[in-house]
């Protein structure tokens, strides 16, 4: 039986070791504390915008799912770091530990969650912007809803047996003295080689690979059609075509950016995955200690990258800043408003006065 508590090292004295405790500590506790909380308020506050009427369109659905698994991500994440905290294998938080393998199922779930709804508000972006026709076919936000309701079952089911590799235990010492402590074993699921091996690749691909894959090359074809349609817009001649042309744009590139950010917070990962396959070092050296913290740092950037969303959206997006006006200041936008109203109607009457010939 593979029985080991959780975060202890070798006390070998390396500067190795030290970087990846020094990781856990910065990065668990203080760090993505700060970023979780971050999180959880911009994707309120998103769900709250996208969900207005003057917003409904079948991208917002998918981009107000997104918020929704990126907040559970975010708050899965932040329970299991609690594993990094002292004396955490007290048996005084044995029901932490007793949730603790099912917390890595629901954060593998929610981020899997996250990811393809990625990749499907993005082809479904890909298909409006470079097939139009088909899109007003497919583009709706009724088939949005079950792609995201097919996403939020699917991705579940595929990792449910995470939990299974986990038995938790409790570890009696030998001396009087010692205090009982809980241990994470390996059951024999977790322990059986083929399997590790097949739900190794099988997550790498489904969750990581094959996703950033098709995100580059959608990716790039958009990008490509809205510089098409900026050469395209100088020869529209009628004012509301341009304007629709220039508003779909903005909310491409919107997109654009929030999958760019993606590629960035996520690619780390999968070349540390790509390194694990072809380097596999022992417990507590060199090289454990170092994929050990860059993982930590790799995860961290995939919790940054579920709570910027929000902020991608208001430096990217007119209609959405506008709209958080809107929906949390209504004053403001009123006072600001009618200030700039009576401005311009100030401005006016003064310049016809200096015009007037009567004067």
């Amino acid at each position: 039986m593979v029985c080991y508590p959780i975060n202890t090292y070798i006390d070998d004295g390396s500067w190795s070791r030290y970087f990846r405790v020094s990781c856990h500590f910065w990065i668990q506790r203080v760090l993505l504390p700060i970023v979780v909380i971050v999180g959880v308020i911009g994707n309120l506050v998103t769900i709250v915008v996208l969900t207005r009427k003057r917003m409904s369109c079948s991208t917002n659905t998918y981009l107000t799912a997104l918020a929704v698994a990126d907040i559970l991500f975010l708050v899965f994440s932040l329970i299991l770091s609690f594993e990094n905290y002292p004396n955490i294998r007290h048996l005084d938080y044995l029901p932490y530990w007793k949730y603790w393998r099912f917390g890595l199922w629901f954060t593998d779930a929610t981020s899997g969650v996250s990811i393809w709804l990625t990749v499907s508000f993005t082809l479904e972006r890909y298909i409006a912007v470079c097939h139009p026709l088909k899109g007003r076919v497919m583009c709706t936000e009724s088939r949005a809803r079950r792609v995201i309701v097919f996403v939020f079952i699917l991705c579940p089911l595929l990792t449910i047996t995470t939990p299974f590799e986990w038995k938790i235990e409790v570890h009696s010492n030998s001396t009087a003295s010692s205090i009982p402590s809980v241990l994470t074993c390996s059951t024999n699921l977790g322990k059986n080689e083929f399997y590790r091996n097949f739900f190794y690749w099988f997550s790498a691909m489904l969750f990581v690979f094959v996703p950033l894959v098709i995100l580059a090359i959608l990716n790039s074809f958009l990008i490509s059609a809205v510089q098409q349609s900026k050469t395209h817009r100088t020869n529209l001649t009628q004012v509301r075509s341009l304007y629709r042309e220039k508003q779909e744009n903005k909310m491409t590139m919107t997109l654009v950016a929030v999958v760019f950010l993606f590629l960035i917070c996520q690619t780390p990962m999968a070349v540390t995955l790509i390194v694990k396959i072809f380097y596999d070092p022992k417990p507590n050296t060199l090289g454990d200690n170092m994929l050990g913290a860059l993982g930590t740092i790799w995860n961290f950037l995939v919790a940054v990258n579920a709570a910027s969303n929000f902020v991608m959206y208001c430096v990217m997006s007119d209609k959405y800043r506008r709209t958080l006006m809107l929906t949390f200041f209504p004053s403001f936008v009123y006072r600001h408003h009618q200030t700039g109203t009576v401005t311009s109607n100030t401005s006016f009457r003064l310049s016809s006065e200096r015009r007037s010939p009567f004067s």
